[in-house]
């Protein structure tokens, strides 16, 4: 094997794939849906009770307490939403379906 093909195949084992999630904390299913902390203080039980605030048939941006929350596309499936807090630590989670 040459040079560049074994610096090639390295390359693409090494690569993440496109629907890898995050190392965050990773929610047991509530309410029909599973959390995935991302970022921040946050525990799941509350991130959850949030969550279930969001209407998937209003508006794309949707104001929660302290999160936005918005919806995915078809780019982002299986992710239904994501919320981001304005508070210092920046809190975030995606929630998919469960």
């Amino acid at each position: 094997m040459s040079l560049l093909a074994a610096g090639v195949a390295a390359t693409a084992i090494a690569a993440p794939s496109a629907g890898a999630q995050s190392e965050g904390v990773h929610c047991p299913p509530r309410f029909g849906q599973l959390i995935d902390i991302t970022v921040g203080d946050i525990d799941c039980v509350t991130a959850s009770d949030f969550a279930v605030q969001y209407d998937p048939n209003g508006d794309k941006y949707q104001q929660i307490g302290p999160f936005t929350c918005y919806s995915g596309n078809a780019m982002t499936a299986p992710l239904l939403f994501q919320c981001v807090a304005d508070t210092a630590d920046h809190a975030e989670f995606a929630v998919y379906p469960a």
